[in-house]
């Protein structure tokens, strides 16, 4: 069997377990497999905290940003672990942890397509209106633009 490349859109929320569980599930224990996870994060803003005493407030709200966004890379280095425990070596897993420039489907394509992915796995939408609004939006962008590349959403 030809070598897959996978993708795995994994944004730490309990629904994206059920796509970790899949690519575990259908992949684990393969030669020929290939896991990138990729996760893409709002950049975070840049602010002159020298042009204002008013802008030192901030500092605080700025460094608590950045401490998620180091949990957020911990998380997905945890993930790899995960996928390192179940069945797939060291060199089989990546993770790309990036600052969005482009729209997240775009990042989620470009990076697939970098990567000479043929599996992109995508997880299910969430129960919240606007959360299911939006990963609508994800999937079906994705899904519109995406050639050559089979789309799993495991939900």
């Amino acid at each position: 069997m030809a070598a897959r490349k996978i993708l795995l859109a994994y944004n730490h929320a309990s629904h994206d377990k059920k796509a970790l569980s899949f690519v575990i599930e259908a992949f684990a224990n393969r030669e020929e497999v290939q896991v990138t996870l990729i996760n893409v994060y709002a950049p975070l803003p840049r602010i002159d905290m020298a042009s204002s005493p008013e802008m030192s407030k901030i500092r605080d709200r700025l460094a608590g940003l950045q401490a998620e966004l180091e949990e957020r890379e911990s998380v997905l280095k945890s993930t790899r672990e995960h996928l390192l425990q179940n069945g797939f070596r060291e060199d089989q897993v990546d993770y790309v942890f990036k600052q969005r420039e482009h729209s997240i489907p775009e990042e989620i394509l470009e990076v697939a397509k970098k990567k000479h992915c043929d599996v992109l796995v995508l997880s299910g939408r969430e129960s919240g209106r606007v959360s299911r609004m939006l990963s609508r939006s994800v999937h079906e962008r994705i899904l519109g633009s995406v050639s050559g590349i089979t789309v799993c959403i495991a939900k």
